[in-house]
């Protein structure tokens, strides 16, 4: 902890001359290397909805299924291509933030906002070699904003509904060769019934409450821009009542605090050559305070150290570094240490080729090796490639050392580490009014950890297989994006939960003007299954939902209103918990 603050200390800059304009960056981005899909979510994509919650946006890429256990601060998961939620890793500009305080080591989008980001990256499929154990099924990538529009200052305040209440206020700022962004968030909302009426008839709210402020800066140290540091530091505290699975009145609260800081230097050798040396720390404390149990608190730290060296030829596009990780959870912890190697080969102006190789080892469970292999062909406006990967996930420090509760087994030191295998096709074609993408795709999962009354064990097996097809018609007034994702899992030793076999959707923008748009979001979602409160599995129903919004921006002020759940359907994401019903939020915002 203190070698962090140390590094930080030693980042800041000496303020000279102008920033130049000269990209010194080691780049870690699987988009460079691997051909599997991916999708970036563009800023003004993150502007564009009302209430600023950044799980509904996520959710429009294909493949990807969030389900959230009630309303607003209620637990988030995340399922990409029929993975497990615990297999979806969440990275801050490079910076692993998965909650190592959370049984699983899933990463809780419940508090995740927009105004901190620029864009957002979705990376489906294993990416292990350049990110390690968790990026087992998927990675979410969000980049922050770091003074791109300096200088440039910014007041959002929205609400709506259920007495929900956003501040956000950011200021773009640029001296000399140092620029940044600072940005407070500050939400609130009374919520609605965590649990729904159907199986508890539950009417109670629960509220929850969502404070962070956030600052992310890139400094440069010389004149000929060769070297470079960025610089992130974040709190956030978000607080929810949990009332209990049965009884939706005991008033159950949790808060949970996270503090995230990073600093990454990059030395830029020559115009072909770069290193950087990264170092970040994430950590969560949650306080829990049940009307049964009375207050208690635990907490996880995850330390990183990394080291880049990045070679980008005309041909050839290199990366190459190692790194040590630790992670603990209250008296426990485990070390991590890697080395990895991955490389982009343009045989010609048609045929790309890449491979890649990571070495893992973990202080528990000895070596681990992982690699990715992949071909893509261009021809005109279509690329046709082919993409393999492997995956792992050690199993968290809770699933080993967890105690015994009411008397039953919970951690389990003979746990293996989780594995995946994954294949995928893809062709993708680009025009100027239409852009589409077809991918066909297979995970293949094993030792998967499982809880039971025995506690933890490795137990589930089981194959999914897929398509995904989405597009993206643009024409003058308007851009209609449909897509569909059908997933099928077979060889299944116990039955896959919460994931729908087919999902179906369509955006579509109609721009009145130049300044003003209306966009509707439109999601089918067929049948899937849930266990229930006395062990069984439950079949849920299928579901549509309907959203639309409007945006105008004028000059210096932008108004928006979104309406979700048009249609008001009531349905269960989850067994027993509420989603939504028909909320009206609005919005004016202001740059200067």
């Amino acid at each position: 902890m203190s070698y962090l603050w140390l590094c930080l200390l030693l980042s800041f800059p000496v303020v000279a001359e102008t920033l130049e304009a000269v990209e010194v960056r080691a780049t870690k981005k699987s988009s460079d290397f691997s051909f599997g899909g991916f999708q970036k979510i563009e800023t003004d994509e993150i502007e564009r909805p009302s209430l600023p919650l950044l799980t509904p946006i996520i959710e429009n890429v294909p493949g990807v299924i969030a389900n959230q256990n009630g309303g607003p601060g209620g637990r988030v998961s995340f399922f990409m291509r029929g993975t497990e939620s615990r297999h979806t890793s969440f990275t801050v500009d490079g910076l692993r933030v998965n909650d190592t305080s959370n049984t699983d080591r899933q990463f809780d989008a419940a508090f995740l906002t927009g105004p901190f980001f620029k864009d957002i990256t979705v990376y489906k499929g294993p990416q292990a070699v350049l990110f390690g154990s968790d990026a087992f099924g998927g990675l979410i990538d969000l980049q922050t904003r770091k003074g791109d529009s300096a200088p440039e200052g910014r007041v959002n305040l929205s609400g709506g509904s259920f007495g929900t209440v956003s501040l956000s206020i950011g200021q773009d700022w640029k001296v000399k060769r140092n620029q940044g962004s600072v940005t407070a968030l500050r939400l609130r909302t009374d919520g609605i019934s965590r649990l729904n009426k159907k199986r508890f008839d539950a009417s109670e709210k629960d509220g929850s409450e969502i404070t962070q402020v956030m600052s992310s800066s890139r400094h440069g140290w010389d004149e000929n821009g060769k070297l470079e540091t960025d610089l992130l530091a974040s709190y956030l505290r978000g607080k929810t009542q949990l009332d209990g699975f049965t009884d939706d009145n005991i008033h159950d609260r949790s808060t949970n605090d996270q503090y995230t800081a990073q600093q990454k230097t990059t030395l830029k050798l020559d115009a072909k050559n770069f290193v950087s040396l990264r170092t970040g720390f994430n950590r969560h404390q949650r306080y829990i305070d049940t009307l049964s149990a009375g207050p208690d608190s635990y907490g996880g730290n995850y330390f990183q150290q990394e080291g880049l060296y990045d070679l980008k030829l005309k041909r050839v596009h290199f990366l190459a570094g190692g790194g040590a990780e630790q992670e603990s959870f209250n008296n426990y912890d485990f070390d991590l240490n890697s080395v990895f190697a991955q490389t982009l080969f343009k045989v010609s102006d048609h045929f790309d080729l890449q491979g890649g190789v990571r070495r893992d080892h973990h202080s528990r469970y000895g070596e681990f090796k992982t690699g990715s292999a992949g071909l893509a062909f261009h021809l005109s406006k279509h690329v046709l490639s082919f993409q393999y990967s492997q995956g792992f996930k050690a199993p968290s420090l809770y699933q080993l050392y967890a105690p015994p509760f009411q008397g039953a087994t919970v951690g389990n030191l003979n746990l293996t580490p989780e594995k995946n295998t994954s294949l995928e096709a893809t062709w993708k074609w680009t025009s100027d009014t239409l852009d589409g993408e077809v991918a066909l795709f297979q995970n293949q999962l094993s030792n998967l950890i499982t809880y039971t009354n025995n506690g933890y064990i490795n137990q589930d097996n089981f194959t999914v297989q897929g398509v995904e097809a989405s597009g993206k018609l643009k024409l003058k007034n308007f851009i209609l994006a449909p897509s569909f994702t059908h997933q099928k899992f077979k060889y299944n030793s116990t039955s896959v939960l919460r994931r729908p076999v087919n999902v179906a959707g369509v955006n579509l923008s109609y721009f009145l003007t130049e300044n003003q748009e209306v966009f509707t979001r439109v999601r089918s979602y067929s049948a899937r299954k849930d266990s229930n409160t006395s062990g069984g599995v439950t079949k849920l129903n299928p579901y549509q939902t309907v959203d639309l919004g409007w945006k105008l921006v004028r000059g210096k002020l932008d108004y928006g209103i979104q309406i979700l759940n048009v249609l008001n359907r009531e349905y269960e994401e989850l067994y027993g918990f509420s989603v939504m019903p028909r909320a009206v939020f609005g919005s004016v915002g202001f740059k200067y």
